[in-house]
């Protein structure tokens, strides 16, 4: 049976934590001092380094560190089976880590425009907040619920939960209600947050204390939480990136606060810059 992308294929003494732990190679020494980089452990025992949302590198360990980065983030032609190309983690020095933030950075939109890069938001956010323990949680082991893609995890007064994010604009909080009036794709996107939540809610909280234990052993939490709970219910946040306030825009985030709380979704509303 194959287990790949399954809770249980983490792995507290994996070779490749052994080995970085043991060897303290440079490039690693690198990321950990760059305070604008996050560093997320996966499933399968490999490691993602995000910058503003963007995958800078990937981790993993066999005979040896192997380096992968997204070709578009070396500015180079896709390549055939791929998007991941292999790098020497000789070469993965500071200069090269400055060309590729450079690359991610030049790839999203301006942070001081109205309708920034969701990514480049949900970097900040990790950066800024010690609270969100984890992000980008993917599962694609069950048919019935699907696939998913949960932006952000939070560990917070004693619950792990799970957090969807959205910018403002985004056109799935909203249907125009006379050319489409069915709910909008974010109500049917978090139902099934809450489905796969309440059905896996064991094998998360199982999975969560391991991937803690993983971070704190490597050095990049400091959580001292021990006795928390899983929240069944997912949590939606919006980022409210409008610089100008006009009367189309205050009834569009009337409707959509109407339209969560009438599907009794757990949203926040946050002003973003």
């Amino acid at each position: 049976m194959n287990n790949k992308g399954t809770f249980s294929t983490l792995e507290l003494d994996a070779e490749i934590y052994n080995k970085i732990k043991e060897k303290q190679p440079e490039w690693w020494k690198l990321m950990l001092e760059d305070k604008e980089l996050y560093i997320e452990i996966r499933k399968d025992n490999y490691i993602n380094v995000y910058y503003l949302g963007g995958s800078l590198a990937k981790i993993k360990y066999k005979d040896g560190f192997i380096l992968e980065i997204h070709y578009k983030y070396l500015k180079v032609a896709k390549p055939q089976k791929d998007d991941y190309i292999s790098i020497s983690p000789k070469i993965f020095d500071k200069e090269k880590i400055a060309e590729i933030k450079g690359n991610i950075e030049s790839t999203l939109r301006s942070a001081d425009h109205e309708h920034p890069s969701e990514k480049r938001i949900q970097g900040e956010m990790i950066i800024q907040n010690s609270e969100y323990i984890d992000s980008e949680f993917q599962f694609n082991k069950d048919k019935e619920i699907g696939k998913l893609r949960i932006d952000l995890i939070e560990l917070k007064d004693g619950y792990l939960s799970f957090v969807e994010l959205k910018g403002i604009s985004d056109s799935r909080l909203r249907n125009d209600e006379e050319r489409n009036p069915k709910n909008p794709e974010i109500i049917q996107q978090m139902c099934m947050y809450k489905s796969f939540i309440t059905k896996y809610k064991d094998e998360l909280e199982v999975y969560y204390k391991k991937l803690i234990a993983v971070k704190k052993d490597l050095g990049l939490v400091t959580i001292s939480q021990t006795d928390w709970k899983i929240n069944e219910t997912p949590k939606l946040l919006i980022a409210d990136t409008y610089k100008k306030v006009t009367l189309g825009r205050t009834k569009r985030i009337e409707a959509i606060k109407s339209l969560l709380a009438d599907n009794e979704i757990d949203f926040e509303f946050i002003k973003w810059k």
